[in-house]
């Protein structure tokens, strides 16, 4: 038994070195002044590395499979880790081989550079001196870095992930040459003397890569970024941990796609003449005033904490959440990046390192904005998109009550899984758990009476919209649709806006498989409830229930629900 956690070490920091970034989000010590190497040979020594790790770890993942498989919680989360991280592997090691991903989308290349840098700036209760020492040492890495990216993708590259990477670097050349100076402010210590020394070089290699992107790379027609229905089953049974066929999946979403947009029209038409079309009006005119716009957040998170603890569905961490103004540093860049909101809080973080508050950023809509983007931004943030989006979902009882358990869980590969990175969360097998947790808090809390009757019809889009993700995934990456049929979908069936639902589209083809992760955990959670209450009967507790399902940490919904069902408790 002693190998087991010295063989998830060895994963663990195998897996750190590979991805410094996503272990600097993850508060990982040890790799904050790295950057990742893409070059073709180092690619080739990742691969080599991923397949080396798999092998050592298969003598301890068959020893406790054979003695652990019935052992209840937390003895079974050693192979839980073990099945998670040789699953990680198999992927990590795929996708090595597959012309997207590293191989061919620029935009994960300069999403690593950027925040390379902005996952420093976040951590502010890391010593100031440490960070910035760190970011000179990422900022001399990225001209090689960029290189190297170069040189591997010698390939064609699809000009969706072109257009996409280009307004990133734009977004990165205002980080670097306005943000990075007002984050250094006017310091003069060694570490922020050699921040400023390295910020030209950074900036002349993202230059030419933008111009390379113009003028070097081989742009492919947009329709073939298709990831192949060998790899969509690898990731949906090692990531997602189904072993549902995928086009099991498919089938059934379809079906599901087709009632759910029924059961949509009847709410709608139930309560409105015009029914989702007002509905849709209804919501985005309750929109917030300048003056309460911060205030409204921190009211709707204390009323929905009140209700969730009134009803006693789970037990809320003291982790206190501030909604703020994005700093002045990211402010300018953030609109041209994937620049989260709320990000999960660093799980490996020491005590020292752990802010006493975890602040959900906003882009700010008071007097310090020009009234044209100010009054636009106001329209845009909806009192429903507060209360269901940036509250429920993620800075409340979904996300943060979830991070909060994860970060704490048996499984140590749990614990990190969902952390989220430059361009996606570290490992697909956190997705389904993380996404199908908010997503489900969403529908507890309408639920317990949380939501008005537009804000319920506007959930039972999101379910429409869920399912369409999941069809859009898989028909894409089999190869069934092109990229242009899938934004027609979201168009047509959905009824996105085309810029949305090219966007939704593109961030299809650029990760697979990620987009099903929200159904199968959503639906996957509802489905344990639902044979829960069925198994237990009076003795069924809501309470404990929610309480079990976190306290395994960021794993997949299938693997909690084997758990769940075979005698191991949390």
């Amino acid at each position: 038994m002693g190998e087991v956690p010295d063989a998830i070490d060895g994963y663990l920091a195998g897996y750190w070195d590979r991805h410094p970034v996503t272990a600097t989000f993850a508060g990982a010590s040890g790799h904050d002044g790295f950057l990742p190497d893409w070059s073709p040979a180092g690619l080739e020594r990742a691969a080599g590395n991923a397949s080396s790790m798999r092998s050592e770890l298969a003598t301890s993942l068959a020893d406790a499979r054979r003695t652990l498989h019935a052992a209840p919680w937390p003895m079974r989360a050693r192979l839980v880790d073990l099945e998670l991280a040789t699953g990680a592997l198999e992927i990590e090691a795929a996708e090595y081989g597959l012309p997207l991903m590293q191989r061919g989308d620029p935009s994960l290349a300069i999403g690593e550079a950027v925040f390379g840098v902005i996952s420093l700036m976040l951590r502010e209760a890391r010593p100031t001196e440490l960070r910035w020492r760190a970011a000179a040492e990422r900022l001399t890495a990225v001209p090689a870095f960029l290189v190297g990216v170069r040189a591997t993708m010698s390939g064609s590259v699809p000009v969706a992930f072109v257009e996409r990477a280009h307004r990133e670097c734009e977004g990165t050349t205002i980080l670097l040459r306005d943000g990075v100076p007002l984050w250094l402010g006017a310091a003069q210590s060694p570490a922020a003397t050699a921040v400023r020394g390295a910020l030209p070089g950074a900036i002349a290699a993202v230059s030419a890569f933008a111009g390379w992107l113009v003028d070097g790379v081989r742009v492919d027609n947009e329709n073939h970024v298709r990831s192949g229905e060998n790899h969509l089953s690898l990731l949906f049974e090692r990531g997602h941990w189904t072993s549902r066929p995928v086009a099991d999946w498919l089938r059934e979403a379809r079906e599901r796609f087709g009632q759910a947009r029924a059961r949509l029209d009847t709410m709608a038409n139930a309560i409105a003449g015009d029914g989702w079309v007002e509905v849709q009006r209804r919501l985005a005119a309750d929109h917030v005033t300048a003056d309460d716009y911060l205030v409204e957040f921190a009211r709707c998170l204390g009323s929905c904490r009140e209700l969730s603890d009134r009803e006693h569905v789970v037990d809320w961490p003291d982790a206190p959440v501030q909604f703020a103004s994005q700093p002045a540093w990211t402010r300018a860049a953030a609109p041209y990046l994937y620049y989260l909101p709320y990000r999960s809080p660093a799980p490996l973080a020491s005590i020292s390192e752990r802010p006493p508050v975890h602040v959900h950023e906003l882009a700010p809509a008071d007097a310090s904005v020009p009234e044209p983007l100010r009054a636009a931004r106001r329209r845009a943030m909806t009192r429903s998109q507060i209360k269901l989006n940036h509250v429920v979902h993620h800075a409340a009882i979904g996300h943060h009550v979830q991070n909060w358990y994860a970060a704490r869980s048996a499984a140590r590969v749990g614990r990190i899984a969902a952390v989220d990175g430059a361009s996606r969360i570290a490992l697909l097998a956190g997705g389904s758990l993380a996404e199908g947790w908010a997503c489900y808090a969403t529908d507890l809390m309408d639920e317990l009476g949380f939501c008005s009757p537009d804000e319920r019809v506007a959930e039972q889009h999101t379910r429409v919209r869920l399912l369409a993700r999941l069809i859009a995934d898989i028909e894409l990456h089999r190869g069934a649709w092109t990229l242009a049929r899938t934004v027609a979908f979201y168009m047509d069936e959905v009824g996105m806006a085309p810029e949305a639902a090219r966007g939704e589209a593109v961030k299809n083809a650029m990760f697979p498989a990620t987009a099903s992760m929200y159904w199968i955990g959503l639906e996957g959670l509802h489905a344990l409830r639902s044979s829960q209450e069925k198994v237990l009967g009076a003795d069924f507790s809501r309470h404990d229930f929610h309480q079990q399902v976190l306290g395994y940490g960021s794993i997949p919904v299938p693997m909690i629900t084997e758990l769940m069902t075979t005698g191991a408790r949390a």
